[in-house]
């Protein structure tokens, strides 16, 4: 599966500025009402995955589950950091085409997008099976997705690619046993890669 969705990154990536013409379109500016929400959605998700792997730690299910959402959260934002840097693809809102890549833009890839599916593909994974309705959670990527592209702020390349990410740091917090960040032990509390207390 790790194997399958790097593929798939790889090629999305390889062919997006090939295809970008075809795929990437200018769009009306649109921030209000439902799509101004797009601001929110990731603050809120942030505060609520936090409190929720606060209260509960790492010992119960939904507590790992949290830390991992986190682990996941943290690594697509490097991840989209990074490219933001590299790529300097300017935003809709600063260029004519989604050709136009210089330094100083940063607008591939989404890190709203790549950091609200990391942020719930963890929760999807975990709970899938038994509360089907789970899968309601992928409305806040789309949610993201469609409001970062009429706020003008991302080309549609942007967002799917932002989702593809999100979504590869969330598949792979949850193989991880323990979180990354921080997790509570019996006798001890791990902080980061190599730090106890």
């Amino acid at each position: 599966m790790q194997k399958l969705i790097t593929i798939l990154i790889f090629m999305l990536l390889s062919t997006n500025t090939l295809t970008a013409w075809e795929l990437d379109k200018k769009v009306k500016k649109d921030e209000g009402g439902f799509w101004g929400a797009h601001y929110d959605i990731p603050k809120l998700l942030i505060l609520g995955t936090v409190g929720v792997a606060g209260y509960e730690g790492t010992k119960s299910r939904m507590g790992k589950t949290a830390w991992q959402s986190l682990d996941a959260g943290i690594m697509s934002q490097l991840l989209t950091e990074g490219a933001k840097k590299i790529a300097g693809r300017n935003r809709p809102r600063e260029a004519e085409t989604s050709s136009e890549w210089q330094e100083g833009g940063a607008s591939f890839f989404s890190g709203h997008v790549s950091g609200t599916t990391a942020l719930v593909t963890p929760f999807i994974l975990e709970y899938q099976e038994e509360y089907p309705l789970t899968h309601l959670l992928w409305a806040l990527p789309l949610h993201q997705m469609v409001g970062r592209v009429k706020a003008q702020a991302h080309w549609q390349s942007d967002v799917i690619v932002g989702a593809l990410v999100g979504f590869a740091s969330g598949y792979w917090a949850t193989k991880r046993e323990t979180p990354l960040i921080l997790y509570f032990d019996s006798d001890k509390v791990v902080v980061g890669l190599k730090h106890q207390f």
